[in-house]
């Protein structure tokens, strides 16, 4: 795309694994704060950006008061400051007293980053197009359980695109007809057996050991396992009966690594 982005098809999911924010006015000057020290917080931070961009949008030059509890892990292709964003233009949207429609706050979501339109959806799986930022919902009734596993180093989103053209990667990846097929049936078995994420290979390129984590998650009986947007986050789909089960052993496993983080979750209706 002209714009620098790549076109892509993607199938979203909002999952129990979520961060807090909490928002009060201000009188001075707008301040944030983050439990996770890695996580900037200056005025050209994403949450500093999202500030000075719903200001501009409203018009008012206001101030808040802005603390951020980090509790999905930082640059794993989880989309967390992605989420992060949504949440506050909403919140901001609130506090100032509904100034902006669904329309404005899409406009500023789509600009300050392509993952931050599905996050305004309330919704539970969403395909995303264009740069990931056309959102369409997805009705279903599906409810999927995780294990997600967080390795202790993070991969640069732009340079695992910048290597796209390296690869021969299909600009076609049917992911529309694999949620409509599998998500409005309730079949978890058949989108378990599509998954599909073509950044994989660049991935795994570079980080051979993330293959240990497929052997594991594949050991504690994944129908599926991914690796999530850019990673270096590998997740494996159980049904919920036996998430939590396949979750200890996976800790179990991962406890004698460093800094290796495991998460069990499901899909957030």
């Amino acid at each position: 795309m002209d714009d620098g982005y790549h076109e892509i098809e993607t199938l979203f999911e909002r999952i129990s694994i979520f961060d807090r924010i909490a928002i009060e006015p201000a009188k001075e000057k707008t301040a944030i704060t983050c439990t996770d020290p890695r996580v900037p917080v200056d005025e050209n931070s994403l949450m500093g950006q999202t500030v000075k961009a719903f200001n501009e949008r409203h018009g008012k030059d206001l101030h808040f008061r802005i603390s951020l509890e980090k509790n999905i892990p930082v640059s794993a292709g989880l989309g967390g400051g992605s989420s992060d964003a949504a949440a506050l233009l909403k919140g901001l949207n609130r506090i100032a007293g509904e100034p902006l429609d669904d329309g404005a706050l899409l406009s500023m979501a789509r600009a300050l980053g392509a993952d931050v339109p599905f996050f305004l959806n309330d919704c539970s799986f969403g395909y995303g197009s264009g740069r990931g930022d056309i959102i369409q919902k997805v009705e279903t009734p599906m409810d999927i359980g995780h294990v997600l596993i967080s390795p202790p180093f993070e991969v640069s989103t732009k340079k695992v695109y910048d290597r796209v053209s390296a690869f021969d990667l299909t600009k076609n990846t049917g992911v529309d007809k694999m949620f409509s097929a599998f998500l409005s049936e309730n079949d978890i078995n058949g989108l378990a057996e599509n998954l599909r994420n073509d950044l994989q290979t660049i991935v795994l390129r570079d980080f051979p050991v993330l293959e240990k984590v497929f052997f594991e998650l594949r050991k504690a009986g994944a129908k599926g396992t991914l690796l999530s947007g850019s990673g270096p986050t590998v997740f494996g789909i159980f049904e919920l009966d036996r998430v939590m089960e396949a979750g200890e052993r996976i800790r179990q496993f991962f406890s004698a690594e460093k800094d290796w983080r495991v998460y069990v979750a499901r899909t957030y209706k």
